[in-house]
């Protein structure tokens, strides 16, 4: 059995005709002279042949169902069928959904109204930030968010500002790659770098705080929502720090004890 026409279009449609790894367009603008080169690839989750990678799990007439495709560039095509140690069935599929919310994300505008993020029942909303002293409860944030915000204070100096940015980059670069890093090492190595630079900053006065606020991606009426856990880290004096509960109520002095 082949993929149909009508399969096709729906795995394309739900990329976005974009890679769902490096998220490129994979259709060239044509030329004066020649037709648009097209280099997406609707590459099979669970391989079609029993050799193949990832091969298994499926009966023959889900194997190519739009379910057990994902669209992907010639490049990456090739990377996950020749790394299936890496790139499992499960990998994909969370690689998949998660590039279906964001394509969804980005078409927020042609369908206003119906496109939304709001906070996941689930999960209370957190009302403080938590203090960020080691590497590795903020690691774990950034491999759970799909979405990355941040803060940091007014009236820095060049020096201090360049340091935060350079900070707040590597959290970004992290949550980019964070689903590529799935061996300990690799992990203990980010968690390293992090609390490196969270004790970079602290020794110059600054205090790194961060929070994940558990939303959910709603595409219309009646739709149960796409997980979309969005991260927020904030570099702020320590000067201006103040202990909170997790109702986001401060403490001063003596009022701590008494409560």
């Amino acid at each position: 059995m082949a993929v149909s026409e009508k399969t096709r279009k729906i795995v394309w449609a739900e990329a976005g005709g974009r890679c769902a790894i490096c998220r490129s367009e994979v259709v060239t603008p044509g030329t004066a002279c020649d037709d648009p080169s097209v280099f997406g690839e609707e590459a099979h989750i669970v391989a079609r042949s029993k050799g193949g990678p990832r091969a298994g799990g499926l009966d023959a007439g889900a194997v190519d169902g739009h379910a057990n495709l994902i669209l992907l560039c010639s490049k990456h095509h090739k990377q996950v069928d020749d790394q299936p140690g890496h790139f499992t069935a499960e990998r994909l599929r969370e690689i998949k959904a998660q590039h279906a919310a964001w394509v969804r994300l980005s078409l927020e505008e042609t369908v206003q109204g119906r496109l939304r993020l709001v906070p996941d029942p689930s999960f209370p909303q957190p009302r403080a930030l938590a203090l960020v002293v080691r590497g590795n409860p903020l690691w774990n944030m950034i491999k759970t968010s799909v979405a990355f915000e941040y803060a940091l204070p007014d009236g820095l100096s060049d020096d201090e500002e360049a340091q935060i940015v350079e900070f707040l980059d590597l959290v970004k670069d992290y949550c980019d790659i964070a689903l590529d890093i799935d061996s300990v090492r690799g992990s203990r190595d980010a968690e390293k770098a992090l609390e490196s630079y969270v004790g970079k900053l602290a020794k110059r006065g600054f205090l790194v705080g961060a929070s994940l606020r558990r939303m959910l991606l709603i595409d219309g009426p009646g739709q149960v929502g796409t997980p979309w856990p969005i991260l927020r880290v904030e570099v702020q004096p320590a000067s201006l720090a103040a202990v909170a509960d997790e109702r986001g109520r401060a403490y001063f002095g003596e009022q701590r004890a008494q409560d």
